[in-house]
C-alpha cells in the first residue's frame, strides 16, 4: 500500500520542479518597454523564467524567485526604460522591482543567461541596423542553428552563426561578417582582409573581428566602461550590444518550494 501511495504521489512531487506548461518554447530576452504577461515565459535551454498566475516570478533550474506568490492577481513583468524589472498587479500596484533603476534612460535588455541567472544589460552601446538592399542573398542551408547571443569574452569562429527566426549573422570563412535574411542585410565589408578570422565581444562592449595574428580587422568602436555585455541578434533582425550588466539574480540560493 505504501509503495502504491508513493507511485501516486511521485508525479505531483516532480511537478514542483518544473510546471508542465513550462515546456512551451519562447524567447530568451525582453527589451525596454516590453511586458511578460501572466503565464508568460522566457526560455534558454532547460532554464525557464515564468511570470506565474500566482504573481510569483520564478527562474526554474536557476534557483531564484521574486517571493511574491499570492501578492496580487493578473500580474505582469515589465522592463522599464531605466533598466528596472517591475512586477505590477492587475490593479496597477507595484508588487516587486529589481531595484536596478538607472539614472540614464535608454534601451535595456533582460536576458536569461545560460549560467542560470536573470541579467539586465544596458543601455545599448552599438546597433547593427540592416539597411543595405540586396545583401540578404540566397537562403543559407545546412548551417547548424546556434543561439542568438554572444556574451563578453565569447568568440564566434569562422563559419560560426547566430540565429533568430529567419535571420542569420555569420562570421564567414572569408573574414566577412554578414547578416542574412529579411528585406535588408548588413556586412562588415571585410571580405578577404584576413585568414582564420573570428568575432569576439570584449568586456568593454566592443564587437571586434580579428585575424589569426590577433590583428583587428573591424570593430564596432563602442567605447564604454569595463563590465559584462551581451550582443543580441533580435527577432526583428536588429543586432544590438547591451551593457554593462546592471542587475543579476544569484545562482546559489535554491528555491525551497514554488507554486504554479
Amino acid at each position: 500500500m505504501a509503495k502504491l501511495l508513493l507511485l501516486l504521489l511521485l508525479p505531483a512531487i516532480v511537478g514542483l520542479a518544473v510546471p508542465r506548461s513550462a515546456a512551451a518554447v519562447g524567447s530568451n530576452y525582453m527589451l525596454s518597454g516590453e511586458t511578460l504577461n501572466t503565464d508568460g515565459r522566457l526560455t534558454n535551454g532547460e532554464l525557464t523564467l515564468i511570470m506565474q498566475v500566482d504573481c510569483n516570478l520564478v527562474l526554474y533550474h536557476g534557483g531564484w524567485q521574486s517571493n511574491t506568490a499570492n501578492n496580487g492577481r493578473d500580474c505582469k513583468l515589465t522592463l522599464t526604460d531605466f533598466g528596472e524589472l517591475v512586477i505590477k498587479s492587475g490593479t496597477g500596484s507595484t508588487v516587486w522591482s529589481s531595484g536596478s533603476k538607472q539614472s540614464m534612460k535608454g534601451n535595456y535588455a533582460a536576458v536569461v543567461h545560460p549560467e542560470g541567472r536573470l541579467v539586465i544589460y544596458g543601455p545599448s552601446v552599438f546597433k547593427i541596423n540592416p539597411s543595405g538592399a540586396g545583401l540578404n542573398g540566397l537562403p543559407l542551408r545546412n548551417i547548424p542553428l546556434t543561439n542568438n547571443m554572444l556574451f563578453s569574452g565569447q568568440v564566434l569562429y569562422g563559419d560560426g552563426t547566430l540565429s533568430a527566426r529567419n535571420h542569420k549573422l555569420v562570421m564567414q570563412g572569408d573574414c566577412n561578417m554578414v547578416l542574412y535574411g529579411g528585406k535588408y542585410g548588413w556586412q562588415s565589408n571585410t571580405h578577404g582582409n584576413g585568414k582564420y578570422c573570428f568575432a569576439m565581444l570584449t568586456h568593454k562592449g566592443e564587437l571586434v573581428i580579428r585575424d589569426d595574428d590577433f590583428k583587428s580587422v573591424w570593430s564596432s568602436k563602442s567605447s564604454s566602461k569595463q563590465g559584462d555585455y551581451v550582443f543580441i541578434l533580435q527577432d526583428d533582425s536588429l543586432a544590438i550590444i547591451y551593457g554593462p550588466a546592471v542587475f543579476s539574480t544569484g545562482s546559489k540560493k535554491m528555491i525551497s518550494m514554488v507554486t504554479n
